[in-house]
């Protein structure tokens, strides 16, 4: 043996006896990791694993809509109190009361009327099949109606919003017309059938719409509308009383979508509506576009009314002075048994043309992403989503319930694979008869999410929110550093710093964001500490 073999031998010996007397300590894991084990160990515990996810904070819920979202159980309470009536075969609600109809206050000692309204209104008792599911979904809209008047905006506002807080959101956007229909309507004499649909001749219509007195008039009397409704909004909430209701912890902002089943010239009026309502209304963030995407005239129109939204969207970021407007758009939202057969190509292209030509900031659903075959196909669209920051609404109960998508077959997995950043959503939770808590549940146990995930996707809710103000986060969908000004600053802290606290003030993104880590921490030191 060499005096090299000799030394080695010595030196393993030592190390081997070293190693015995004081082995090397684990590595200590995270706040975060010890949590996800925590939650992991609840999984065969549906009611711990429920409540757990309950009491998650959950940020915000950035693709509701106003009309769908309100709970069945109050649209019937509302109708029977306003004296409202409903048809009995069709279960369209009237008021004035219908000829033949019955009053929904019939419902409160009615139980077999009241099963049948809420069955009606609702996808209550509704599995299918598919398709029949999908066109009962959007036909309750049209039944309530009479219901959801104006008069009930402030009690609407109140139900979403004292619901998001008691599931432990802080922010939400709603999105409805806000009368943009009548900018809708106004547009379409503008027009002729020779008018090339180009950005000089839109831009031109655009002045010709926004010049009318009674476009000016809808604007002035909507905005006091809203403004009216927000206020009272807080006052059956009890903001200001000793015993705020959890809705008065969440911020609001507001969306003007408009209906994608008119004609393309309407639909240029609605958002030439909802970009100059948002001059006028603080509250209002952004635009969108609604109803099926399958329709025979959002399929026909459906690359005008792209290169439409790009064009409006360029004017309103050029023009000095003028308030910021975001894009959020509702793309892929198909599947092929709800396509005739020469309109499959739509699954497509939509997604893509919604980011390049409308400037979407955020996709709505974004289901049918992997049928993306346009330009360089999904894998490359993906990589331009992720590199853009393009952020997907994922709504899994309304996808499940009208695409019958779930499970492996939902493109959940490939955004995350690919880094496109996501966040849960409810849709339309009233109709759905669900929850964002549902929304998490579905995640974590259909989808298999982790809570780092999970917390990731709430983390993205406000990065990704339409709200005024920079980020808390130095590196955008990176939740790993804040900006220099809240560097030092920990939310398990009681205050934070003066820079931090004037940051926050100026930027109500980033307050928001700063409002749930310190939920997050608070959420968390239960189960970590």
């Amino acid at each position: 043996m060499s005096k090299f073999q000799s030394l080695a031998i010595i030196a393993a010996l030592g190390l081997s006896a070293c190693s015995e007397e004081d082995p090397v300590p684990p590595v200590e894991k995270t706040r975060e990791e010890r949590v996800n084990e925590h939650m992991e160990s609840l999984r065969t515990d549906a009611t711990a694993f429920g409540t757990f996810l309950f009491d998650m904070p959950k940020g915000g819920d950035l693709h509701s809509h106003t009309s769908g979202a309100i709970t069945t159980e109050k649209l019937i309470q509302w109708g029977a109190e306003d004296g409202a009536c409903v048809n009995t075969t069709t279960y369209v609600a009237s008021n004035p009361c219908a000829a033949g109809a019955v009053p929904l206050a019939n419902t409160e000692s009615d139980r077999a009327l009241y099963d049948a309204v809420m069955s009606a209104w609702s996808m209550e008792d509704h599995p299918g099949p598919l398709l029949a599911a999908h066109q009962h979904f959007f036909d309750a809209f049209g039944k309530y109606g009479a219901v959801q008047n104006d008069s009930r905006n402030d009690d609407s506002y109140a139900d979403i919003i004292s619901r998001a807080g008691r599931h432990h959101q802080v922010y939400v956007e709603l999105m409805q017309g806000f009368g943009a229909g009548r900018g809708g309507s106004l547009a379409m004499p503008l027009f002729t059938a020779g008018d090339a649909w180009d950005k000089a001749t839109l831009l031109a219509k655009r002045q010709q719409l926004i010049a009318l007195p009674d476009f000016q008039g809808a604007l002035t009397a909507q905005a006091t509308s809203i403004a009216n409704t927000l206020k009272g909004t807080r006052t059956l909430l009890g903001c200001d009383t000793a015993q705020p209701d959890p809705g008065c912890n969440v911020d609001v902002r507001l969306l003007v979508s408009a209906n994608r089943t008119a004609d393309r010239a309407n639909v240029f009026g609605q958002w030439v509506y909802a970009y100059e309502l948002a001059q006028k209304v603080p509250e209002i963030v952004g635009v969108n576009l609604v109803s099926p995407e399958e329709n025979a005239n959002s399929l026909a129109f459906y690359q005008d009314e792209m290169f439409a939204l790009g064009t409006l969207d360029d004017f309103n970021d050029q023009e000095v002075g003028r308030k910021l407007v975001h894009v959020s758009l509702h793309a892929g939202e198909l599947i092929p048994s709800v396509l005739a057969a020469q309109d499959q190509q739509h699954m497509n292209f939509h997604i893509r043309e919604a980011v390049e030509k409308a400037h979407a900031e955020r996709i709505g659903h974004g289901a049918d992403v992997l049928s993306e075959t346009a330009g360089d196909g999904a894998e490359d669209l993906l990589r331009d989503m992720h590199e853009a920051g393009v952020m997907v609404e994922i709504c899994l109960t309304s996808n499940r319930v009208l695409l019958g998508m779930s499970g492996e077959q939902h493109p959940l997995a490939a955004y995350l694979k690919n880094g496109v950043p996501v966040a849960l959503a409810t849709d339309d939770s009233g109709i759905l008869r669900g929850d964002i808590t549902q929304e998490y549940v579905a995640a974590a146990s259909v989808q298999g999410l982790d809570y780092k995930t999970l917390k990731k996707m709430a983390r993205a809710s406000l990065e990704h929110a339409f709200a005024e103000g920079d980020s808390l986060w130095a590196r955008r969908d990176d939740f790993t550093a804040t900006v220099n000004a809240c560097a030092s600053d920990k939310p398990e802290q009681t205050a934070v710093s003066d820079g931090c606290s004037s940051f926050l003030a100026g930027n109500k993104r980033a307050a928001l964001q700063w409002k749930l880590e310190v939920q997050l921490a608070t959420f968390e030191r239960r189960f970590a500490e």
